[in-house]
């Protein structure tokens, strides 16, 4: 049985500003290069006080911003009977392009398991988990060139079946 697809959505989470929101990315890529160049010299102008710990070598800072793709998982099917997302979902498949024109013979560039174990707790192991979101940036080396993709999503049942794509969103690399 398919699934009944759901929004995705593109965020844009900052650790320089400690900020996360959604992108609009037609009207906001100018505030968040603004954005993005105000941190990095607030953290260029703060430079190391001293030196670290038994000689140790300080972490390095972020490098930048992380583009998070997030969604909601499907609660139904196609025919809209109710599903239980963690007994009937298996993985997503991550499918990236230069353009919106996704088709059933692109080959997704990553797998995401829909559900996870939390961490455990007590020495009890964690409740499942569904998961919602997605670093982009973790897939930079398999994706084409260029700045700006499009980024959609299908759902997988435990029985190999899969939903529509997604609505693509578009990821402008910054």
């Amino acid at each position: 049985m398919l699934f009944e697809t759901e929004e995705i959505a593109l965020f844009v989470s900052n650790p320089d500003l400690d900020r996360e929101g959604p992108l609009i990315l037609f009207s906001r890529n100018l505030i968040v290069t603004v954005l993005l160049f105000a941190s990095g010299f607030l953290f260029a102008a703060c430079g190391g006080a001293g030196e670290s710990p038994q000689g140790q070598a300080p972490a390095p800072p972020p490098s930048g911003p992380v583009s998070v793709l997030a969604w909601d998982p499907p609660a139904n099917y196609a025919d809209n009977a109710a599903m239980d997302p963690y007994r009937d979902l298996d993985h997503y498949e991550l499918y990236v392009r230069s353009d919106g024109n996704f088709t059933d013979t692109d080959l997704p560039v990553a797998l995401i398991a829909a559900v996870t174990d939390a961490p455990p707790s007590g020495g009890n192991p964690g409740p499942k988990i569904l998961e919602r979101e997605f670093i982009l940036e973790n897939v930079g080396s398999f994706i084409p060139p260029g700045n700006r993709h499009h980024v959609s999503l299908k759902a997988v049942g435990i029985d190999g079946q899969k939903s529509r794509f997604m609505t693509p969103v578009i990821w402008d690399r910054i």
